[in-house]
């Protein structure tokens, strides 16, 4: 009676192509939808992508998800698994995913470890992790369960991306005491995941885990905590890490010797740099462009261009071309220390060297000149970078936004504001505040006033030093009522206003204004 009528089903299946809506009308429900007869049906079906897909959805709505232990492995090999394996093959990732839920949550069926693994792997190159870690929960009644060293690296992986390495690091731990030691790979992304967000606790955990489990880290694995640890100035902890792996005898490269200078330079801590830098000459390594840039960097920002541009003349004298990124870094050096002129003289002179100018470098020399009060040659600057073809950030708008505003020139820093948001970029947090202060600055409260009330629907909270600029501006305009009301709103995000604020509304309210009087008092009182 099953074999009979999942051999009807199939026939209408393949016959119908619109059978969802008739099949069940056509065959006797009681026996149709027994897991054994879905069965059944979905191994004739198998050959036929399309058919098979829609099978496994039609029974996701009307079979109820299976109650009983899985399908032993000699009726799973009646069922034609390698069938179901190819099958999932060919399906796009999401797609794959749907069906092995489906096949394990309403047949008691599992596709092979190799198959399952697949899967796992392309719905996580479509940046999928999320059906991974629902995959992985319908696998648990899988004879497999959990799976090989793949499958674990999947799901680490999978907890990785949406943001939990707690989880996935216990898997790692779970895995290893059923002895399946983690991989160097994995470990490797987890320990970056925690470094990333600072929990270097975490990832001395996962170091003592790879140990103890005869994972042995290699210096793949010291390098990325390395970055992490001078990423957060934590230079000092970044170079025990480096004499750890020194200890552990690992052969250092140029590329981790270039990370730890690097690193120590843009702390400031050029001794120890220096002494990286005698020790890479010493084992015969050749610095590269990379290790000199970071040198030329730390005494530019230092304002030694004596040292700098001699640091530099070295690196030309190895043989080193010069390149955006050099040439980047000395305009950026002269900039931060108000030398626009000699910044401006290396721009001029990139063309002639071969030196293609980027966005970086408009942008760096646009904000060192709207720094030194020069607006109108940084607007010049900004029309030349539209002129090359280039596109400009967000750091390329922001310095002329802000200085246009205390110019008094707000139109125009509200057009590029629009401009901004109109090629898909985000103003920074600062722009809109300097916006209100230019308001205020030329008088026009009602435009000031309706951009606050834009942060707020917006949910961003302004500056406290804007909300006082606001009270004082309508206190002394006489807009008392507007005063009062951005006094309200600074109570209510926890801001306090400055003494001398506090004056300039109190020496206004009294004037024996007795309505504005009482509506301070209210204010007070409710707060």
């Amino acid at each position: 009676m099953v074999s009979t009528v999942a051999d009807t089903a199939a026939a209408a299946i393949l016959r119908m192509p619109r059978f969802e809506s008739r099949l069940l009308s056509l065959l006797p429900r009681a026996v149709f939808l027994q897991p054994d007869c879905a069965r059944l049906t979905l191994t004739r079906l198998l050959p036929y992508q399309i058919p098979s897909l829609r099978f496994l959805l039609f029974l996701s709505a009307h079979l109820p998800a299976a109650d009983t232990a899985p399908v032993p492995a000699p009726e799973r090999a009646a069922y034609s698994l390698p069938e179901l394996d190819s099958f999932l093959f060919c399906l796009p990732p999401t797609l794959a995913a749907d069906a092995v839920e489906i096949l394990a949550s309403r047949l008691g069926l599992h596709p092979s470890l190799p198959a399952l693994n697949d899967v796992f792997r392309r719905v996580l190159r479509a940046a999928r992790p999320d059906l991974v870690l629902r995959l992985f929960s319908a696998f648990a009644s899988s004879p497999a369960f959990p799976g090989d060293e793949d499958t674990v690296a999947c799901v680490v992986r999978a907890c990785i991306a949406t943001g939990r390495p707690v989880d996935g690091l216990q898997f790692l731990r779970d895995a290893a005491l059923r002895g399946s030691p983690p991989s160097v790979y994995v470990a490797t992304d987890i320990i970056g995941a925690f470094a990333s967000e600072g929990n270097f606790a975490k990832v001395s955990e996962t170091l003592h885990l790879m140990i103890a489990a005869r994972c042995q880290p290699d210096s793949i694995v010291y390098h990325r905590i390395m970055h992490y640890l001078f990423a957060r100035r934590k230079g000092r902890e970044a170079l025990r890490v480096f004499k750890e792996i020194k200890l552990r005898g690992y052969e250092i490269d140029r590329i981790t010797y270039t990370t730890v200078l690097d690193g120590l330079c843009k702390m400031g801590l050029t001794g120890d740099a220096q002494k990286i830098w005698d020790e890479m000459v010493d084992k015969g390594m050749e610095p590269n462009e990379y290790a000199y840039c970071s040198f030329v960097y730390f005494y530019c920002q230092a304002g030694n261009f004596k040292r700098a541009l001699k640091v530099y003349d070295e690196m030309l004298h190895k043989g080193f071309k010069e390149s955006n990124v050099s040439c980047n870094i000395l305009i950026a050096g002269f900039c931060a220390h108000g030398m626009v002129d000699e910044a401006g003289d290396i721009f001029d002179k990139m063309p002639a060297k071969g030196v293609e100018r980027d966005v970086i470098t408009y942008s760096t020399l646009i904000h060192g000149l709207c720094k030194v009060g020069k607006l109108a040659q940084a607007i010049g600057m900004y029309e030349q970078l539209l002129a090359s073809g280039l596109e400009p950030t967000v750091a390329t708008l922001t310095p002329l936004i802000d200085t246009l505003c205390n110019e008094g020139q707000v139109d125009a820093a509200v057009e590029l504001i629009r401009l901004m948001q109109a090629k898909g970029l985000e103003p920074r947090f600062g722009s809109n505040n300097s916006i209100i202060h230019g308001f205020c600055m030329i008088n026009r409260f009602d435009d000031a006033m309706a951009w606050l009330a834009g942060m707020l629907k917006n949910n961003l909270k302004p500056q406290k030093q804007t909300c006082n600029c606001l009270v004082e501006s309508l206190s002394t305009s006489g807009r008392l009522d507007d005063a009062l009301l951005v006094l309200s709103i600074m109570f209510k995000v926890g801001f306090v206003l400055r003494t001398c604020t506090w004056r300039i509304l109190v020496d206004q309210l009294c004037t024996g204004n007795v309505p504005f009087s009482e509506k301070l008092d209210d204010i007070l009182v409710s707060k």
